[in-house]
């Protein structure tokens, strides 16, 4: 202690205050061979520095004094970081969920899409053509798809002008108020002076719209042998009319032409079936019908047997039971024409015999067997009612 600093310590104190004295540590000299040491641990805290400022710029908001508000949001992070990756969704940590989820909702928008274009597909009568064609079969067989010059080549080869002009003539045939609007559509029949172009014949109009299930087929109908063995190919397009009721309209080719075929779209005949059995004709009439079997309708009469079908009309009530005798080889080719179209019998399939299937024929009634209601059928002319 300096001598100043004793003469003033030596001065008297005032009343209540006490004296304090500063000590003073000397230092302590640094031994000659600590310096390397020193420089270690120096160079080691600027590492430490160095290092502390790099996180800092790396982890950016994470360090520097923080307001209460950003404390809080560290600490619900904090804890967010302890859970699992799986439990982390809704924060923005990435997680194997949260790609499964982005996964699954991509592959269920593009299946939406899909299954939209494909709907809207379906419903495009455009692109409603059968891949398999339905043949409508006599005494023969066509398998597979016929894109050449077979009896649906014409139809195949132009098939979006055969689906527009189909929908053209229904639509001229819904607004025709005269005969000679549509005469130039409408394929020429034997039967026409029996059979005339009655508008009021064609019913409600003919909705050609998606949402009318418009669709077409393409068809074959073949002729029995005694009929000539011919073949034709035919367009079968169905649908709903304006009154929600279900109709079937037929074309053909003629020429490079398509045409309506007016007598199978309406499914004239020379007589109706519940006018056959009013009637009770003696001579062949020409008949539009839908042909069943069943083993029991299979009789005996005398010494002949019967093989029997069920013809039936427009109404389900109306319908006759009508026989093939067995007696000839003609009628014997008769009766296979009718079960070939029937798959009636049949060793390829399991399947049970068709029902309800279009035919053209010829009956007349079967005098001196059994009742007065019982009909003999003369000619099988062809499946369906679209004439070869």
């Amino acid at each position: 202690m300096s001598e100043k600093e004793q003469n003033e310590s030596n001065e008297e104190i005032p009343e209540g205050m006490v004296r304090k004295t500063r000590r003073v540590r000397k230092r302590r000299e640094k031994p000659s061979g600590g310096s390397s040491d020193s420089e270690e641990n120096a160079n080691s805290l600027f590492a430490k520095a160095k290092d502390l400022l790099i996180g800092m710029q790396d982890k950016g908001d994470d360090y520097g004094p923080v307001d209460l508000a950003e404390q809080v949001r560290r600490l619900k992070k904090n804890k967010e970081d302890d859970r699992p990756l799986d439990d982390v969704w809704g924060t923005n940590k990435r997680s194997s969920s949260w790609l499964w989820i982005v996964l699954v909702g991509l592959i269920g928008s593009v299946v939406a899409i899909v299954v939209g274009i494909a709907n809207w597909a379906k419903d495009d009568p455009r692109l409603k053509k059968s891949p398999v064609v339905n043949i409508d079969v006599g005494i023969g067989a066509l398998n597979g798809f016929d894109s050449g010059d077979g009896p649906l080549g014409w139809f195949n080869g132009n098939s979006i002008k055969v689906l527009d002009g189909a929908v053209e003539i229904i639509n001229v045939v819904n607004k025709a108020e005269k005969l000679d609007s549509i005469e130039k559509m409408i394929r020429d029949s034997p039967f026409r002076a029996l059979n005339p172009i009655k508008l009021e014949s064609w019913g409600h109009d003919l909705l050609t719209n998606p949402l009318s299930n418009f669709s077409w087929t393409p068809m074959v109908v073949y002729s029995s042998e005694i009929s000539g063995a011919k073949e034709r190919g035919y367009l079968r397009v169905s649908g709903t009319r304006q009154g929600g009721d279900p109709f079937q309209v037929f074309f053909v080719n003629e020429d490079e032409k398509l045409l309506l075929d007016w007598d199978a779209t309406t499914g004239w005949s020379e007589m109706g079936v519940a006018e056959i059995a009013e009637k009770i004709p003696r001579k062949p009439i020409f008949l539009r019908c839908l042909v069943g079997k069943k083993t029991s309708f299979d009789q005996s009469f005398g010494q002949i047997e019967y093989s029997g079908y069920v013809l039936t009309g427009d109404a389900s009530d109306e319908y006759i039971l009508a026989y093939v005798p067995l007696n000839t080889e003609r009628s014997k080719a008769i009766d296979r024409d009718f079960k070939l179209m029937l798959k009636y019998g049949s060793f390829v399939t399991d399947e049970p015999p068709l029902k309800n299937q279009k035919a053209t024929v010829r009956v007349r009634h079967l005098p001196g067997v059994g009742e007065k209601g019982i009909f003999e059928i003369v000619e099988f002319l062809h499946s369906g009612w679209v004439s070869p």
